[in-house]
């Protein structure tokens, strides 16, 4: 089990947010198996009233080494933490397979 944690700026974090963190933090380990924390920071900015994607995510993978951290806005809450990880995951696969590649050498 990854340790998750969701903070805010101006959003309140409702108990279905952080569990759809935590479920989306799961599939990162999936993928690489060193990750100690995921870190979510949510969001909220109107910059202008007619901005449809206000929803700024900012994901952060601590893992050994060099740390992730990945910045993903969306129309949606849960959209925008969908995407921060969908993103975080391609930078997992590519960190791995560097390392793959390196152990070949």
């Amino acid at each position: 089990m990854i340790k998750t944690v969701v903070e805010s700026k101006n959003v309140e974090v409702t108990s279905a947010i952080r569990s759809h963190a935590q479920k989306q933090a799961q599939k990162l380990t999936k993928v690489y198996k060193k990750i100690n924390i995921a870190r979510f920071f949510l969001d909220n900015i109107k910059k202008k009233s007619n901005d449809p994607k206000a929803n700024h995510v900012t994901l952060k993978v601590e893992i050994p080494g060099k740390d992730i951290l990945v910045k993903e806005h969306a129309v949606d809450m849960y959209e925008a933490i969908n995407l921060a990880v969908d993103a975080a995951l391609r930078h997992l696969r590519k960190k791995l397979e560097k390392e793959r590649t390196r152990q070949r050498k």
